[in-house]
């Protein structure tokens, strides 16, 4: 005979030992009731906590106003963190272009002219377009900014100024001057970029839209007085110089362009008188 397991609860009146309530159950209904009046608890405590404002007690939980104003800044967050990728782009390219340095120009994807498409051979309506705008560039070089120049009164950035003598013909050439020398415009035009210059040994660089289609950059600045939008004249200083080395001489950058040309500026601003006392032999270019 199988005897289950029983438990009863009675309440009984003592004086009169009448009983007034009676229960029994199994161990299984116990256990039933148990969880039932568990499961009954949890639900009351969640309906306390979501729709009442002890809800704002719980870690981690933020009013609606406050989600919202949230969300809002996220979203900010993630289109200024667009809008500050394409800005380093745009000047990641600017830079490239104006820099000739090997480090920058190689890393920057070339443009496949002598190089075959990958799905079609090159045209000759292609190579022929290809000529042509390496004959306007060259037309641009040799014909065409001499008789722009021409009108234009170039000068130097200082009257003591010379162009170191391995560098004359290049595109980027050093400027060697006196420390504490001022720097001036090498034309009348509109500054528009004042920005310090990291790879060419510190310093600032400033850029200047001149007539006809001319722009100059002179680097490696020291302290510089213009602002970008400032209108200037050929001559105006525009920096001063306040570094040095041993030999108490200064190098700076100068670059010149001519409708997106790159133009070499000794042809333009030329030499100076050299001044007693400052060299400007090869070996300065490195320093």
């Amino acid at each position: 005979m199988n005897l289950r397991s029983r438990f009863k609860i009675i309440v009984e009146e003592e004086s009169t030992l009448e009983r007034k309530i009676q229960a029994s159950a199994s161990i299984l209904r116990l256990a039933l009731l148990a969880a039932a009046v568990v499961l009954l608890a949890m639900a009351a405590g969640a309906l306390v906590l979501f729709f009442s404002p002890a809800r704002h007690l719980l870690p981690g939980y933020l009013k609606e106003s406050e989600r919202t104003a949230t969300e809002v800044q996220h979203m900010r967050i993630d289109s200024l963190q667009n809008a500050f990728q394409k800005n380093v782009k745009f000047l990641e390219n600017i830079m490239a272009v104006m820099d000739p340095s090997p480090a920058i120009r190689d890393s920057v994807p070339p443009f496949p002219v002598e190089q075959s498409d990958t799905l079609l051979a090159t045209s000759s309506e292609e190579a022929r377009f290809v000529a042509l705008i390496r004959e306007r560039d060259k037309f641009n070089v040799s014909v065409i900014a001499p008789l722009a120049a021409e009108s234009m009164m170039f000068s130097h950035v200082n009257d003591d100024a010379v162009f170191a003598s391995d560098s004359k013909r290049e595109k980027k050439p050093s400027i060697i001057l006196a420390r504490g020398a001022t720097v001036s415009a090498i034309a009348d035009g509109k500054i528009i970029s004042v920005s310090q210059s990291l790879r060419e040994g510190g310093g600032y660089a400033v850029i200047i839209q001149h007539p006809k289609g001319f722009l100059s950059r002179l680097s490696r600045l020291g302290t510089v007085l213009v602002e970008p939008g400032d209108e200037i004249s050929g001559g105006q200083i525009i920096a001063v110089q306040n570094n040095g080395n041993a030999r108490n001489e200064e190098k700076i950058y100068v670059e010149l362009w001519h409708n997106g040309t790159s133009l070499v500026p000794y042809d333009y601003l030329g030499d100076s008188p050299i001044p007693a006392g400052l060299s400007y032999d090869a070996d300065i270019s490195s320093r």
